[in-house]
């Protein structure tokens, strides 16, 4: 126990990173998921990329994105990603990427009738999003304030089901395109409406600002933006 004491104070004293970067993500195919042990997808292959031109270590978990985000805003050493970049997120990260991009949309069962012709016009509607998310904020700042947001996107489709008089029912899911049919067939929904393109955005790399100041301009030095 001495001599592990030692070390730690010495790696301390030298200014030698006691850990690797702690990189968090949520599952949401084709952008980041876990496959057995292995974190793969697009968004992944961008950041595992970033931090080997940086010279960076680095560790990935998979968590629920509500977990995933308030470890990064928490702790130092921790980064997030895929991670929208909008102005209310701006100074709580240091940002890297783009990493990929994502389009925004809204679903419904193929019974939903209406048309909508802009976002604004969701807000006749509940509809379905995730703690935590961008789209959620978007959707607010857009005047739409009957969002029911959900732990997961995976529970999303399933509510678009119940019938109207359960408190969890929703007649709208914002969620990427990219994965919105996957998830819903997953979640036993195979028929799914898209009623409006809501927005188009990149994804970034989002890091909390008290990590280590070395880690943080090796990743500025490999191609910040």
């Amino acid at each position: 126990m001495k001599q592990l004491l030692a070390v730690l104070l010495l790696a301390a004293a030298s200014g030698v990173p006691a850990a690797a970067l702690q990189v968090v993500t949520e599952n949401n195919p084709p952008f980041n998921f876990q496959e057995g042990k292995e974190v793969m997808g697009t968004s992944t292959a961008a950041v595992r990329e970033l931090l080997s031109k940086a010279g960076v270590e680095a560790k990935f978990y998979v968590l629920k994105w509500d977990d995933a985000y308030a470890r990064a805003q928490k702790n130092a050493g921790t980064c997030i990603y895929s991670t929208v970049r909008v102005e209310n997120r701006e100074k709580l990260f240091k940002w890297y990427g783009p990493i990929g991009t994502n389009v925004w949309a809204l679903y419904a069962l193929p019974t939903f009738s209406k048309t909508l012709s802009d976002v604004s016009d969701a807000r006749f509607y509940k509809v379905g999003g995730v703690k935590n998310d961008a789209k959620v904020d978007f959707l607010r700042g857009a005047g739409v304030s009957s969002v029911k947001e959900a732990e997961r996107d995976a529970d999303n489709p399933a509510r678009l089901a119940k019938p109207r008089t359960d408190p969890a029912a929703i007649d709208l899911w914002i969620t990427s395109r990219a994965t919105a049919r996957e998830t819903a067939a997953k979640a036993g929904v195979p028929d799914l409406k898209e009623v409006l393109v809501v927005k188009k955005q990149d994804l970034y790399l989002a890091c909390n600002p008290r990590t280590d100041k070395a880690i943080l301009e090796k990743l500025d030095a490999a191609g910040a933006k």
